[in-house]
């Protein structure tokens, strides 16, 4: 890699950093952005919930369905 090219990755990474840190200093993007933060949290913490409400309820069949197995095993006859 040439250190052109890093130079003017050195640089992009710098002036995004500058606009970025600019941006959060106005009042309406930090709104905007703890709004955001907090909506992706709320969602977060739904999916974990469906996503262990739904493990549950698999391993739960699962049970089931081998419980199910060993009674089919118990009453089918010797061969």
């Amino acid at each position: 890699m040439s250190y052109g090219k890093v130079a003017v990755f050195a640089a992009g990474t710098v002036v995004g950093g500058v606009i970025g840190y600019a941006a959060t200093r106005s009042k309406c993007v930090r709104k905007a952005t703890k709004s955001a933060i907090k909506a992706g949290m709320k969602t977060k913490d739904w999916a974990v919930g469906t996503f262990q409400k739904a493990t549950n309820e698999v391993k739960e069949m699962a049970k089931d369905a081998k419980a199910e197995k060993q009674v089919e095993a118990k009453a089918a006859p010797a061969k």
